[in-house]
């Protein structure tokens, strides 16, 4: 299982998550949003990444931190850094946590929040 943090205890910490079609992306982008509300770190836009935006690359460069919340094993997330250039300080992958990309009965308030322990979890580590 992929779950590893570090990085610099100072300066601004940028969640990017998946948010593709199946249950492990919704639940991945709900679990953003919430450590986000958390005041965690700040939920960032992954598309605006691998569309190079400059003035938001510009702000992903200067992160302390990145945590990215992939969905499933293909890594979406990691893999559109990493072909910007940039490292993951914290990855977390959902379907490693025991959690269905397409479960039979989905439990969205439920995953969120193992999701949200996990990564909160890492991140103190």
């Amino acid at each position: 299982m992929q779950s590893s943090c570090c990085g610099s205890s100072s300066g601004e910490t940028l969640i990017f998550t998946c948010a593709g079609a199946a249950h492990t992306g919704q639940v991945a982008n709900r679990a953003g949003v919430q450590l986000m509300q958390q005041q965690s770190g700040k939920l960032f836009c992954i598309a605006a990444v691998g569309a190079a935006i400059a003035d938001k690359m510009e702000r992903v460069r200067a992160a302390a931190k990145r945590v990215a919340i992939d969905g499933c094993d293909d890594h979406c997330c990691t893999k559109i850094m990493e072909k910007a250039g940039l490292t993951v300080d914290c990855h977390i992958v959902v379907t490693d946590l025991g959690i269905e990309k397409q479960p039979a009965d989905p439990h969205l308030v439920v995953d969120t929040k193992r999701i949200v322990d996990h990564v909160t979890a890492a991140m103190a580590r």
